[in-house]
């Protein structure tokens, strides 16, 4: 009888082709438009959630309900991405969603020692490594297996048994523990760049079951997308997991939901990014823009958007004054996890950047290495794609771009423990005066102990 039920329920959300408006109903599953082959985006029947949650204070009020009231024990509003359904996937049918607990993520601020010599008074970052996959990807993620799994309830004859993706990293870990919460229903593939995947994010994919292919491709992360795309065009039984899927980007709207709920339903002055694929970056837009037509917000914030030197592609295209797109080549960076030449989402971006007032970073590897030192000697755990982002703010700091009050969020995308061996290179290789801190090699002696210490 549930069964039945779930195949009735009518959801509220559905697909359109960013090109050429085509229409792609919820009752099957499309990456690309079936007429054009362009990018699509979620859309949702604002009227019905106007019913739902309603407008300004009242829908602020709504969410505080859920968040702090005694609905937070409902399933799944514990999740601190499905409490907000009735936003992102109105009439979802909310026993399907597949919840790990994900969300609700801190914002970290910055000690005083550390405001004080950088000049900021107000920065924070939120941390996205804290949750279930030890990264940001978690908030898609979570949507978009709860979907493919909807739709294979609902419509059968999909045949959808498998999930599959390309990654640098965090995408595959995350694809890897959701489907193996549910791998009595879904099978799950990645592609990675051989050689190019941190030992800990190739050892979350492989500890949840995953099926690996380890892809050697001249264009690393790049030439894996190709392929991947390929293989599930001619594999029709496969959801593509990856932020050409719409879910995902809808899920990821929840981290601009969270930071300005956060602040008490106000928009920080400056979000800083750092962008690969993509996805979370039109995540971000999308999901300011539509807070701020609810009411949830009062204005938007400025955009920063951070990239390696090596995987620059956004900003030089920001610096030809918009005009000129062109990937580069495969370079290594420390920041592997954002080591993209062709973001995938870029035809997203293009349609929504001219409102926002937007600026662009880049970071060289020193200025990445020296940046992920000096906050993590400060008690953040970050990853050096969120190296990258602060980095980006120092420099927007540094140009008085940002002023010394600004409000500054910075998304944390991942756990600094994903990426241990660049660490412990630099603090073994570095110099002092960039925070590099090696372990000291003594004799087992309290001589040696006190004379090493110099406590006096």
């Amino acid at each position: 009888m549930f069964f039945a039920r779930i195949l009735l329920m009518k959801v509220y959300y559905w697909q359109r082709c960013i090109e050429c408006n085509k229409v792609l109903p919820a009752d099957n599953f499309f990456y690309i438009c079936p007429q054009c082959g362009n990018l699509l985006l979620v859309e949702r029947d604002e009227e019905y959630i106007d019913k739902i949650i309603g407008k300004g204070k009242k829908a602020q009020r709504y969410f505080d309900s859920i968040r702090f009231g005694k609905k937070r024990r409902e399933y799944p509003n514990e999740s601190g991405v499905f409490m907000w359904l009735p936003h992102i996937m109105p009439g979802f049918p909310k026993k399907e969603a597949v919840s790990l607990k994900e969300g609700f993520t801190d914002l970290f601020e910055i000690p005083d020692w550390l405001k004080k010599k950088i000049g900021l008074n107000k920065l924070f970052i939120k941390m996205e490594g804290q949750l279930p996959s030890e990264s940001f990807k978690d908030r898609g993620m979570s949507v978009a297996i709860s979907e493919a799994l909807r739709l294979q309830k609902c419509n059968p004859k999909l045949n959808i048994r498998f999930v599959a993706c390309a990654s640098t990293g965090d995408t595959s870990a995350s694809a890897a523990i959701y489907s193996a919460y549910v791998r009595d229903r879904l099978k799950c593939i990645v592609f990675l760049p051989h050689g190019k995947v941190s030992t800990e994010q190739l050892f979350q994919v492989m500890a949840h079951g995953a099926s690996i292919l380890s892809i050697k491709h001249p264009q690393g992360f790049d030439g894996c997308m190709s392929l991947i795309q390929q293989f599930c065009q001619k594999n029709q039984s496969m959801v593509l997991l990856n932020s050409k899927n719409a879910f995902r980007v809808a899920g990821q709207e929840t981290i601009a939901l969270e930071i300005c709920h956060d602040l008490d339903w106000k928009a920080p002055n400056w979000i800083s990014v750092p962008c690969g694929n993509g996805g979370n970056l039109t995540a971000l837009l999308i999901s300011l823009l539509r807070m701020k037509k609810r009411g949830l917000i009062n204005s938007l914030p400025g955009i920063i958007v951070a990239q390696t030197k090596g995987a620059n592609t956004l900003v030089r295209w920001s610096k030809s004054n918009f005009r000129k797109y062109s990937p580069g080549t495969f370079k290594d960076t420390v920041a592997s996890a954002m080591n993209i030449q062709n973001p995938v989402s870029f035809p997203r971006i293009k349609t929504l950047y001219e409102k926002f007032k937007m600026q662009f970073f880049d970071a060289d590897e020193e200025e990445i290495n020296k940046t992920r030192a000096l906050f993590t000697s400060a008690g953040a755990n970050i990853c050096p794609q969120t190296a990258v982002a602060l980095n980006a703010v120092l420099k927007a700091r540094e140009s008085n771009i940002i002023k010394e009050n600004d409000l500054v969020v910075t998304i944390g995308t991942a756990s600094g423990i994903k990426f241990t061996k660049s660490g412990v290179n630099f603090h073994t290789h570095g110099s002092k005066k960039d925070l590099a801190n090696p372990p000291q090699v003594i004799n087992g002696t309290l001589k040696s102990i006190e004379k090493t210490l110099n406590l006096s």
